[in-house]
């Protein structure tokens, strides 16, 4: 990947994108959030920057964690989807209720209810469950899964995590702040 030219006179809002390493809607969202350098020319629809105004303000801007802002991909990993499944959807909302307090889980959804078909005990079977899916990050998946083995109702619960691969960098934050225990919200 090349970098725009710092000595250019002008960066469009491609090389202003690739210069940040995001996306050129994620400019354009920026840019409609106030959140960023108002162009300093703009030629019918092309937005201008001066290199040195954009590198400034970067520069300037709130980094996140030690050794300053992490790319897009960094900001993103160790954030998990983490289900679970329960016989009932009160037993869902008890489960759910209590690693959400315990900031073991930033938020969860129950899905329900939803037939399953498995094996159990040698035995082909199926039956009607509700999901609880869990948004959390890596940092908490083991107390995470300490807390559902030892709650869940069942001797050997489903307990799979997926990553997230990608998410609003606002939604994730909010996971991250949430499990870490650094927030209320």
């Amino acid at each position: 990947m090349t970098t725009p030219d710092p000595n250019a006179e002008w960066w469009t809002t491609s090389d202003v994108a690739e210069y940040l390493g995001v996306q050129i809607g994620t400019v354009s969202s920026y840019r409609n959030r106030n959140q960023m350098p108002e162009p300093d020319r703009t030629l019918g629809r092309t937005h201008l920057w001066r290199p040195e105004a954009i590198i400034s303000w970067n520069e300037g801007r709130p980094r996140l964690g030690i050794g300053g802002r992490p790319s897009g991909a960094e900001r993103m990993s160790g954030f998990l989807q983490v289900s679970t499944a329960l016989e009932s959807r009160e037993a869902a909302e008890k489960l759910a209720r209590e690693v959400v307090e315990a900031k073991l889980s930033a938020g969860a959804q129950i899905i329900g209810p939803v037939v399953s078909a498995f094996w159990h005990l040698g035995e082909f079977g199926t039956g009607e469950e509700w999901q609880l899916l869990l948004k959390t990050h890596s940092d908490r998946f083991d107390e995470l899964r300490a807390y559902l083995s030892e709650h869940h109702p069942w001797d050997n619960p489903e307990i799979a995590a997926i990553p997230i691969v990608a998410g609003a960098d606002e939604y994730l934050s909010w996971v991250r702040r949430t499990v870490s225990g650094s927030q209320d919200d």
